[in-house]
């Protein structure tokens, strides 16, 4: 198992780096570094050329901070269509070349089997779907407590299925959520505590993409099940999901911490179904090792 203070630290490190407000303003740059930052103390770096899924997407994490980035110099159509290209990319990125593609291959098209092109054309358009779904429930000024809460739900998942993952047996992908997390954590307390909110929107490519990625490896390269990935990717969408208006801000906050308390839940008990499997299967080999 990893160690706990290091992991400790490099999600705390991520935090620091991405914690000042002009880092905020910056949107997506200053979360990309202080992930890096966080990388540096686990010693996780992507191999070059990339060798394996995690690679590769360490490698994408740029593109995705770019697309993000768009939003200050270029329209909004003009992003919208950037944060799609950019989300369409994960699926194919994360499985190049691997098994799931490529074999068994008595015939191929272009390297990839059919069943592998099959599995690239239904999965590569849900995380440009999903942020699609996000931006909408998240962009009505009637509900603000979705906005608020949607940075921490994303936080929360990405620790939840980075352990999960790292319960299967993959420690790197699971390692890979705890950057991430903490580079996300400054803007889960300031939107979730009604702190003004900075002149940027949340980086929906990098955060979702994030999200989607980790799943997509705990899914094919880890032991994360398509139930469990389902509903880490859902609970995102779950708690931003519209509800009564607010008339006063303490309505508002009390809507807030129940979308905090459903996603808080729904992690609570994926966790414990996870630390249970792991405590039959894996607890007595470890006893006796």
């Amino acid at each position: 198992m990893p160690d706990a203070l290091l992991c400790l630290l490099a999600f705390l490190t991520a935090t620091a780096a991405a914690a000042p407000r002009a880092a905020l303003r910056l949107h997506s740059a200053p979360m990309l570094a202080a992930t890096a930052l966080g990388m540096l103390v686990l010693k996780i770096l992507p191999g070059l050329p990339p060798t394996s899924a995690a690679d590769r997407f360490l490698c994408l994490l740029p593109v995705l901070a770019l697309a993000d980035l768009t939003e200050l110099v270029t329209s909004p159509r003009t992003h919208r269509l950037l944060l799609q290209i950019a989300l369409l990319t994960i699926v194919p990125v994360v499985l190049h070349q691997s098994v799931w593609l490529t074999q068994p291959a008595p015939a191929t098209i272009l390297g990839y089997t059919p069943n592998g092109w099959l599995l690239l054309i239904c999965l590569s358009p849900l995380p440009p779907a999903g942020a699609m779904l996000l931006q909408r429930l998240t962009a009505d000024s009637r509900q603000p407590s979705a906005a608020a809460c949607l940075p921490a739900s994303l936080v929360c998942c990405l620790l939840c299925s980075g352990i999960v993952i790292m319960l299967g047996g993959y420690l790197k992908g699971g390692l890979l959520a705890l950057p991430l997390a903490g580079s996300m954590l400054p803007w889960a307390v300031r939107l979730g505590l009604g702190y003004p909110q900075t002149t940027t929107r949340l980086p929906l490519s990098f955060c979702w993409g994030s999200l989607c990625s980790l799943l997509l490896i705990g899914l094919f390269f880890g032991r994360l099940t398509p139930v469990q990935a389902a509903c880490f990717a859902c609970i995102p969408l779950l708690t931003a999901l519209p509800v009564l208006q607010p008339h006063t801000p303490s309505d508002c906050r009390r809507q807030t911490l129940i979308r905090m308390a459903i996603t808080l839940t729904l992690c609570g008990l994926l966790l414990l179904q996870a630390w249970t499997v792991f405590a039959v299967r894996m607890l007595p080999l470890l006893a006796h090792t």
